[in-house]
């Protein structure tokens, strides 16, 4: 069971839409479960539960974030990386995105 997440890049602009990549690693199909992101210190900022699409395996699914917190206020600048949770037969897995900037 492996999963991987991934940016187009490592800095972007305050208000740039960010394109994300859910990867599917393994060898059996994963739903999408939740994927949200946390700052440097491990807080999360924005965290979303989409409907649940699977994932089969060496497949990818993307996903836009537009720098907005849960409360709906734009994200400033900072140290931040994704967090994917997906499921996989009733367990839930955690993989992290590199850091990425917001300058």
């Amino acid at each position: 069971m492996s999963c991987g997440v991934y940016l187009d890049r490592r800095v972007f602009a305050v208000g740039e839409p960010i394109y994300i990549t859910l990867v599917n690693l393994g060898n059996s199909s994963l739903y999408v479960g939740s994927w949200g992101i946390v700052d440097e210190f491990g807080k999360t900022i924005y965290l979303i539960e989409p409907p649940q699409i699977m994932i089969n395996p060496s497949s990818s699914f993307v996903v836009v974030w537009f720098q907005f917190d849960n409360d709906g206020r734009q994200v400033g600048r900072g140290r931040f990386r994704v967090v994917w949770r997906p499921l996989i037969g009733g367990n839930v897995l955690e993989c992290f995105s590199d850091f990425f900037e917001i300058l």
